[in-house]
């Protein structure tokens, strides 16, 4: 009898410690989707489907829904964990009711910590059954599911947006990336007049009378998706204008909002022939077909992002696809690489889906790259890599040289923080380094590793791991150190060039010397391009590999004929900092006029600006040397990338006196060309800067002039949104008509877009009660739409107005936790750029510092303040060295 007591109490303990264990595997229930969690419920839940029955309608402030999920769960599961986020509780627009567990309802369910916990008493092992019926915000601004009224014919849309893990505050769900399920979505109350678009096409759609609307209304049913990730669900719905693509085998439609369906015929035929020939071109690259059962585009008026990749159904920015200006060659290429960037997702993203948000890079970094691959198809008159130096390039290095710099590769320990994780360094400096990766180990190695990794993972997830692997097998290299040193290494190399010449004429020394710019101890294996530049004959290239050392010793330059220049990032391969040499800037910028490949060229303007922010040349002799060679320039890129950086020397680096002294020939340069250039794109390209560098009076006069329709530029059509920028940059500049300018604009001007426009050219007024009066609505105005709050913050902070603005920089510091916790991905980062952005002065400096040593801040925010505020010390340093008053 003792016996059996103890082994009873043994198996008791025992049983005990089993379910300790399972309970510390899985962690503790915090708010977010913690990386833990998501690891237990991934190792012990699987063939997950959602059923979602959702009213729609119209006026409606909620979602209201019922919601079947099903999930087999293994033996060892002692509870099973929803998540359920109540994004703002004190509105109380958000339940979750009538819990129902494998036919049992329960009313001892645990709402913990933006989590719902089931009993283990209730679950058995295999398929488990919960339904339940929820409610959750539908909002023109800060919800997952956002209502937009068109005030021009006032037609309302509503449209979802889960990403990262939003979906969780629409319906309870497993909001993790690697927890892909099938969802089955049924809408009802559907008005008659709405379409509706989700991820798969509809199975039946059937006209009822509801009484309840006192009129007809339709239920639509979706057949069920393949396995999804949730963020990757989605549905919109509307009175949208529907358009087809005939041609397409992707049964792609194209909807957008009524009021906009003529500007949607005008660009239908180029944008349908961009979607289709890249998806045709990503079949062939990834040798997979296209994934899904259908293609369709959604326009969304003042989306969060440039796009969403939603599989089957790809939600972009009106704006983004719609041109609300005549195009130059840039707005050319951004629309495409904006749509060719989401169709990539389908296969990158869609189809293998990275296994958590630390991987995110993984897909954002190869729809970016994959975009260009594919705009040398689609659009092979644009020089594609050219472009994507100009686009992408910049960005990168922008915030890789800051000490709020982060790898590729960011542990996110929960996804509440997985916002912070967007930015330059997974859009801009992975791709680039997937340049260099297709470069280091050859492109047709580079492909197949690529083949392998979609064919493997397909319907799945995946790790930066899984693709170093594929990289492995084709190439037959080890790449251990390359991945960790590109992916899980901060930072970037600086690379410089030391060469010396004997008295013949020839090279006796060549020497590449690479070093961390944060002085971190970093180095990176590249392999790059060199150009030996010669006044009199073709320039010769060498391809050299940077091992893992400091210096390097390049042997096939020793004997060549003494170089004019030298440039060692030819063709862009490589991805860091590239600087002149002392005597090669010198000559390039006597010779930069007579560089006839654009590609090279742009390459040159860019090392001449990167020496302008490490303060080695002199913002004034940038801008000179633009005046010198614009008039010249044929090229739209080149010139819109050096004009962009002409205004930010003018506006930001230069004193109050050099600016005096610049902008007259500045201005009749700008003015000049954008009457007489070349081209439309041209002149256009220069009345979009000329409205920056605009200051003297006469130059003022002329933007009236424009406005008024006295003056005009030939070729161009000058559009609402053009007219708004006349009127915000005169209101920047202080220019007495303005304010009666916008006043009768936005009498003209009533379309949604106008007011927006409008709205964002107020805040540029320099007027302490304006200023206060726009602060104080970016908190207190809960129905303000995000974009027109992103949309204001830029000319709030005019950087003519900095000390007006100045006492507003440490409160829009202090809201930082607030914006992240209810904000969309991007805003911190805009909200940052804005009003970080527009100072420049030891005093914001302080402002900042003082911020960052007093207030406690989660790790990413405090990454986000340090990145943006590498550009105001840049700027106080570059004023400091070489501003003269």
């Amino acid at each position: 009898m003792l016996r059996l007591i103890l082994l009873t109490l043994l198996f008791c303990l025992l049983s005990g410690m089993v379910q300790a264990t399972e309970q510390d595997d899985k962690g503790a229930l915090e708010a977010g989707v913690p990386r833990q969690l998501a690891r237990w419920r991934a190792a012990h839940y699987r063939d997950v489907r959602y059923a979602l029955s959702i009213a729609l309608e119209p006026g409606a402030d909620r979602l209201k829904g019922t919601e079947e999920i099903r999930v087999t769960l293994d033996a060892s599961v002692d509870e099973l964990v929803l998540d359920w986020r109540v994004v703002n509780p004190q509105a109380q627009t958000a339940s979750v009711r009538g819990i129902v567990v494998n036919g049992r309802a329960i009313n001892d369910a645990r709402f913990t910590n933006e989590h719902i916990v089931i009993p283990k008493t209730y679950l058995v092992t295999g398929v488990n059954v919960v339904e339940l019926t929820f409610e959750s915000p539908i909002s023109t601004s800060g919800s997952a599911v956002t209502r937009y009224v068109d005030h021009t014919d006032n037609r309302e849309y509503l449209y979802t947006l889960f990403v990262p893990s939003d979906a969780s505050t629409a319906f309870p769900c497993f909001d993790q990336p690697d927890l892909k399920a099938r969802f089955k979505l049924t809408i009802t109350n559907v008005s008659p007049f709405w379409k509706v678009v989700s991820n798969t096409s509809a199975d039946w759609d059937a006209i009822a009378d509801d009484v309840s609307f006192k009129k007809s209304s339709r239920a639509i049913s979706f057949h069920e998706t393949q396995p999804l990730s949730t963020y990757q669900f989605a549905f919109a719905a509307g009175e949208f204008a529907e358009f087809k693509d005939e041609a397409s085998p992707y049964k792609t439609h194209l909807y957008v909002r009524q009021s906009q369906a003529a500007r949607a015929r005008k660009e239908l035929a180029e944008v349908f022939r961009l979607n289709r020939e890249g998806l045709n071109f990503y079949g062939r690259y990834f040798d997979h077909k296209f994934p899904f059962p259908k293609y369709d585009l959604v326009l969304i008026p003042e989306f969060a992002y440039g796009g969403m990749e939603h599989a089957g159904a790809t939600f972009l920015r009106e704006d983004g696809v719609l041109f609300p200006s005549d195009p130059t060659a840039n707005d050319v290429a951004a629309r495409a690489e904006l749509m060719l960037h989401e169709a990539a997702h389908q296969w990158f993203g869609d189809l293998v889906t990275m296994r958590w948000f630390d991987d995110l890079w993984l897909k954002e970094g190869f729809a970016t790259f994959m975009a260009y691959k594919a705009m040398e198809q689609v659009l092979p008159q644009m020089n594609a890599w050219k472009i994507f130096y100009q686009r992408t390039k910049p960005a990168a290095y922008t915030t890789d040289v800051t000490k709020g710099t982060t790898p590729i590769f960011q542990e996110i320990p929960n996804l509440s923080a997985a916002k912070s994780a967007y930015g330059n360094i997974v859009y801009r400096k992975a791709p680039s380094m997937l340049r260099q990766a297709e470069f280091y180990l050859g492109a047709d190695n580079f492909q197949r590793a690529i083949q392998l990794f979609v064919k493997e993972h397909a319907f799945g997830n995946a790790e930066w791991a899984d693709l170093v692997h594929a990289f492995e097998r084709t190439s037959g290299q080890k790449l251990d150190t390359w991945a960790d040193a590109w992916v899980r290494r901060r930072g970037m190399a600086d690379v410089r060039v030391d060469w010396r010449t004997d008295g013949e004429g020839h090279i006796q020394s060549f020497t590449l010397m690479q070093r961390d710019v944060l002085n971190e101890g970093g180095l990176w294996p590249m392999r790059l391009k060199i150009l030996l530049a010669y006044a009199d004959a073709p320039p010769e290239t060498l391809i050299v590999k940077l091992a893992a050392a400091h210096t390097a010793e390049v042997d096939e330059a020793h004997g060549r004929r003494t170089p004019a220049w030298v440039f060692i990032n030819y063709e862009d391969y490589g991805y860091g900092q590239f600087l002149l040499d002392p005597v090669s800037r010198a000559r390039v910028m006597q010779q930069l006029g007579g560089v006839h490949d654009d590609f090279l060229r742009m390459l040159l303007w860019g090392a001449l600006w990167d020496a302008v922010r490490v303060t080695e040349l002199a913002p004034a002799d940038y801008i000179e040397l633009a005046l010198k060679l614009l008039p010249a320039e044929r090229d739209e890129t080149i010139t819109q990338s050096v004009l962009a950086r002409v205004q930010t020397a003018f506006n930001r680096y230069l004193s109050a006196a050099q600016q005096r002294a610049l902008a007259p020939r500045l201005e009749e340069l700008l003015a000049t060309q954008m009457l007489k250039a070349e081209t439309a794109g041209l002149r256009i390209t220069y009345f979009r800067a000329f409205q920056s560098i605009a200051t003297t009076e006469a130059a003022r006069a002329k933007l009236k002039a424009l406005l008024a329709g006295t003056l005009k530029v030939p070729g161009m059509t000058l559009r609402t949104r053009d007219r708004f920028d006349l009127v915000t940059a005169l209101i920047s500049r202080s220019d007495r008509d303005a304010p009666a300018l916008l006043a009768k604009l936005s009498a003209q001007e009533q379309s949604d877009d106008a007011r927006r426009y409008a709205y964002a050219a107020g805040a540029a007024q320099a007027s302490a009660d304006v200023k206060q009066k726009y602060f104080d609505a970016y908190f207190k105005q809960r129905d303000l739409p995000e974009s027109w709050i992103e949309a204001s913050a830029g000319p709030f902070n005019a950087p003519q107005q900095s000390e007006l603005t100045l006492p507003y920089l440490a409160p829009a510091l202090r809201a930082l936790p607030e914006l992240k916790r209810t904000r969309k991905i991007f805003f911190v980062n805009n909200w940052l750029a804005a009003f970080v952005g527009g100072q420049c002065s030891p005093q914001a400096v302080s402002v900042v510092h003082d911020f960052l040593q007093q207030t406690p801040l989660d790790r990413d925010l405090r990454l986000k303040v340090l990145e943006t505020s590498d550009g105001l010390e840049r700027c106080v340093r570059i004023r400091a060295k070489f501003a003269r008053e």
